[in-house]
């Protein structure tokens, strides 16, 4: 039975709460995160209260502005209840890399369209 369990790396079981615990969240004002991020000012804050749960890019865009690094955007990913980023995927690949590199949303919409891939919603 213990095998069967999934493998948790933390307490949390919601993506509020565990993107709100992470350092670089935690260090960043509101306003800011909402500015680098490109989300409504009421949507990021129906997020943050639990109030709306993500899509995927939306969960992307919260991850490149806060500068958190793959493992951290993986569990939020999975919190949010979203595809986790596949290797196999030219898209996912690109967000991958950007992730990598620190890039910005806005960075990363101009790698995206580079490379002929829908930009972040």
């Amino acid at each position: 039975q213990y095998m069967d369990m999934p493998k948790v790396s933390d307490s949390f079981r919601t993506f509020s709460g565990y993107f709100r615990s992470l350092p670089a969240v935690y260090n960043m004002d509101s306003a800011e995160m909402i500015r680098k991020s490109g989300l409504e000012r009421s949507y990021y804050y129906q997020v943050m209260k639990g109030k709306r749960n993500p899509g995927r890019d939306k969960v992307m865009r919260l991850c490149l502005a806060a500068g958190l690094g793959l493992k951290e955007t993986t569990r939020a990913l999975e919190l949010s209840g979203n595809a986790m980023l596949y290797p196999r995927r030219r898209r996912d690949i690109i967000l991958t890399v950007a992730i990598n590199q620190k890039a910005g949303v806005d960075d990363t919409n101009l790698l995206l369209f580079k490379y002929g891939e829908e930009p972040l919603e």
